[in-house]
């Protein structure tokens, strides 16, 4: 499951789940991908569950506001 949404400078970005496994250090991230602009290194945060079912589920069901503030606590991929 994918969510677009715009970010201050009216960039649109995408954002969806990585898989992982739950408590690892591969588990579950948000993931921030530019659309508009492909040059913008993409941005990510771990999810606090580390769950990747229940990181999709929360993806779905959040508001734009709750978005725009987990991707203001991104960080860029290295």
């Amino acid at each position: 499951m994918r969510r677009t949404f715009m970010d201050d400078h009216f960039d649109e970005w995408e954002a969806y789940v990585s898989g992982g496994q739950p408590g690892g250090d591969r588990a579950a991230r948000l993931m921030f991908v530019c659309v508009t602009t492909p040059d913008r290194q993409p941005r990510f945060l771990k999810h606090e569950s580390g769950d990747p079912a229940e990181a999709e589920h929360e993806l779905y069901h959040m508001d734009e506001a709750r978005l725009l503030e987990l991707f203001g606590g991104s960080e860029p991929i290295p």
